[in-house]
This record gives structure tokens, sequence and C-alpha cells, in this order.
């Protein structure tokens, strides 16, 4: 990122920082290295001539730490770690936000892999070392439903003239 753009990120995260944010807590608390070498081996083609290259492992696995801990599918992931500022300070303001697509692949190569166990009992294990213990929250969707209230109110007339879908003969 342009420093402008870090500058802005940096500025509008204090705001965040000083009613508290407690991902950033576990981001810090938490050593994210002993996971590279244990994710990363699940890859073979690391040449820049074979494809798109792949996404951070560090930032996939934070995505699936983030996940139950919110209680989110995996189109919603995406679209929180975009949407809220602490979450994409705890992915390290990566400049590309996996999809979902890439969510659910990382994750089936994790238990195709085997490597199920040892990711998450490191996980386990730090946490444990800390005396941490994770409470899940949930994230609500707030959907919107636009709807006609289908009368009008006491002070508008009634009768044929009416500009009301509920009974017009009504006086």
């Amino acid at each position: 990122m342009n420093s402008f753009t870090d500058f802005a990120l940096n500025e509008e995260y204090k705001r965040l920082q000083s009613v508290g944010d407690k991902l950033a807590e576990i981001e810090y608390l938490v050593d994210w290295m002993p996971f590279s070498p244990i994710l990363e081996l699940m890859y073979i083609n690391r040449t820049a001539s074979c494809g798109r290259p792949e996404a951070d492992v560090i930032v996939m696995f934070k995505m699936l730490v983030l996940q139950p801990w919110h209680s989110l599918s995996d189109a919603e992931l995406k679209k929180q770690c975009i949407d809220r500022i602490s979450f994409w300070k705890f992915l390290g303001f990566p400049e590309y936000v996996p999809d979902s697509t890439t969510v659910w692949s990382f994750r089936k190569r994790i238990i195709d892999n085997g490597k199920e166990k040892a990711i998450w009992g490191e996980m386990q294990n730090q946490l444990d070392a800390l005396g941490l213990k994770i409470k899940k929250e949930m994230i609500q969707d707030a959907t919107f439903i636009h709807s006609d209230s289908g009368h009008a109110k006491a002070d508008v007339p009634r009768g044929k003239n009416a500009k009301t879908r509920r009974s017009k003969d009504g006086t």
C-alpha cells in the first residue's frame, strides 16, 4: 500500500484502539511463526510460472481463527475482513483478502493433509500457556427489508380518492 493509505488506515485504527481492540491483544500474544512451516508444507507449487500465487498462509490461518470465534460463514468472513478495521488489522492489512472459495479450499487442504490436529493443537497449547479461553461471539447480519405499510395515517382522508392499498371504502 502507499504511504497515504497506510497513514489513513492507521489513523482510523487509532479510533478503535481508544475504545479497545480484543483482536489486537490476541494478535501479539499468539506466536504465528510456528504455524507457517506446517501450513507451507501443504503447497507444492511455489514457482512464479505456474499460475496465480497462493495467499499468505498466515493470513489464511488467521481468517480460519476469526471464523469460529465470530460464527461466520465463508462468504461473510470475507465481507467482515474487508468491512471491519479490527479484522483487517488482525490480518496485517493485506492488499488481497481471500474469497470464500479460497478459504474453503484452504480448510479442505488442511484436513486432506492431516494437519488439522497439529495446527489447532498448537493454537490451543499457546492459549493454554497464556491462561486464555476463547469466548465465541456472534456477528448478526442485519438485513433491511423494505415494505409498504399498506395503510394511510389517521389524518389522511379515506374514500374513493384514498392513496392506500387497504380498504378504500373504509370511512
